[in-house]
């Protein structure tokens, strides 16, 4: 049963799916824009306004939870081997440096994948510019290349080498998607196609980036992408179109970034609530409690991070002017 929840709600499928999507985005932004040098710099100064500090935000409410919460590292029974490894190393200035430079993803997990997006970012207007817009033939180039790459770091699963066809992926959907046009691709049965290969890859394959897998959650989600942006008639797709599910998207990057912390804090605390052998006897029932308790208080802080820190830097990063072209309006 664990299994097959996790399956569902795959974090490894989610971080595919956001490197294609952000792949996309980008993509578009960057094809409106005339980016000079003046023009690059100010784009590479706007993904950093973008991402670093609710990033740096993340951050300190670590650190506020691990100095002021829970103070010190303790074994606790009924956890796993997973779960009691996290932050049993006593914290310092230089970890939490590393941290915040990318160095290091020990505080917050999810810090690996930022550093996969932003060197991707850093790279997007050259490989924008190299796609061009009718180049069919230079788009299966940079697939061909950038899957050789792939190949090759298969087995570093947090390095850029690993996931830069994601994002390329999402930027030939960005120059051809309206091209790709067929009667199989308008049918209802694509959409429902491309859940079932993302689906399969969670289920088929360890949840730790194997490339197949990969493939398989990245071929779903350029279908998804290429059908929420090119018109799809499919009844599945409408839900993205509704109220709670836009603003779940608004928030989501913040979300991202402290629902671990968040999910540690709350199952920390029912771990010294609660006696292990009512843990151990009812484990799924503890989790899935851990799990609904953990994702409503997220979702809260996400709304502040995103009202009071990711919002605000956005627009920070867009007034950054340098003569020259100005950049399309890019947020992901």
């Amino acid at each position: 049963m664990a299994r097959a929840t996790v399956s569902v709600f795959s974090g490894a499928a989610a971080v595919d799916i956001f490197f294609v999507l952000s792949g996309f985005v980008l993509a578009r932004s960057i094809a409106r824009s005339n980016l000079g040098v003046q023009g690059y710099i100010r784009f590479v100064v706007r993904r950093l306004f973008r991402i670093v500090p609710a990033f740096w935000l993340s951050l300190l409410v670590v650190l506020l939870y691990l100095l002021l919460v829970f103070p010190g590292h303790k074994q606790l029974p009924g956890a796993s081997d997973w779960f009691n490894r996290w932050y049993s190393d006593p914290i310092s200035i230089r970890e939490f440096v590393e941290n915040a430079t990318f160095v290091s993803p020990w505080l917050n997990p999810n810090a690996w994948t930022l550093k996969v997006e932003l060197l991707a970012s850093a790279l997007l207007p050259f490989i924008v510019w190299f796609l061009g817009s009718q180049r069919i033939a230079r788009s299966i180039l940079a697939l061909v290349c950038t899957g050789v790459l792939a190949w090759v770091y298969r087995d570093a699963p947090s390095d850029l080498g690993h996931y830069l066809y994601m994002f390329v992926v999402g930027a030939v959907l960005a120059s051809h998607g309206s091209q790709l046009r067929s009667a199989f691709m308008e049918g209802g049965h694509f959409v429902v196609g491309c859940l079932v290969l993302i689906l399969a890859a969670s289920v088929c394959f360890p949840l730790i980036h194997p490339l197949a897998a990969d493939i398989l959650v990245v071929a779903g989600t350029g279908g998804l992408v290429w059908a929420l942006s090119f018109g799809h008639s499919s009844k599945i797709l409408r839900v993205f179109d509704a109220r709670w599910c836009r603003y779940l998207g608004r928030i989501s990057y913040s979300f991202y970034l402290l629902h671990f912390i968040v999910l540690y804090g709350t199952g920390n605390f029912v771990l010294h609530m609660l006696p292990s052998a009512v843990v151990m006897r009812w484990p799924l029932v503890v989790m899935g409690s851990v799990c609904v308790a953990s994702v409503l208080i997220a979702i809260l802080l996400a709304q502040l991070s995103y009202t009071w820190v990711e919002k605000p830097f956005t627009l920070i990063g867009r007034r950054f002017q340098l003569k020259g072209p100005t950049l399309a309006r890019t947020e992901t």
